[in-house]
């Protein structure tokens, strides 16, 4: 009964000085995963920038989707990507934030706040007489099949 009862405290001990390294891998795990995705989506605009010409927004733009996906954390909180004017950014629940900035004019209508995976459409078009890619969450059919 001793041996058991040792047994497991001594796991609960060690249980107690690991859970916290593996939640600093975690953390730091969702980060570079996130990360990834932003750089992903702002290298998807500069070869969209790359390859067109910009035009009027009612027209038929050049344009791509990407997918961003949310890291799935294992032991901490989620966190979400945010895609507003020229910045990119990844909120983790706690500790800092981190902003990729993309090497191309980035607009949106409204912030789009990514909480789980998410595609969006990026188009090249002619805002204000300025070249800008701009990023939309890609919108759903009533049954919910994208578009």
């Amino acid at each position: 009964m001793i041996r058991v009862v040792l047994a497991v405290a001594l796991t609960t001990a060690l249980f107690g000085i690991a859970l916290p390294s593996a939640e600093r891998v975690d953390r730091e795990r969702s980060a570079a995963l996130a990360i990834d995705e932003l750089e992903s989506v702002g290298d998807t605009a500069e070869r969209l920038v790359a390859g067109n010409d910009p035009i009027a927004p009612g027209d038929d733009p050049a344009g791509t989707t990407v997918v961003v996906r949310v890291p799935d954390p294992t032991f901490v909180e989620g966190g979400r990507i945010r895609i507003d004017d020229g910045e990119l950014r990844w909120e983790p629940p706690d500790g800092p934030n981190h902003t990729v900035e993309p090497s191309v004019p980035l607009r949106v209508e409204a912030p789009i706040v990514v909480t789980d995976r998410t595609r969006l459409r990026l188009s090249f078009v002619s805002l204000d007489d300025r070249a800008v890619v701009l990023a939309r969450p890609k919108a759903e059919r009533s049954n919910g099949t994208r578009v």
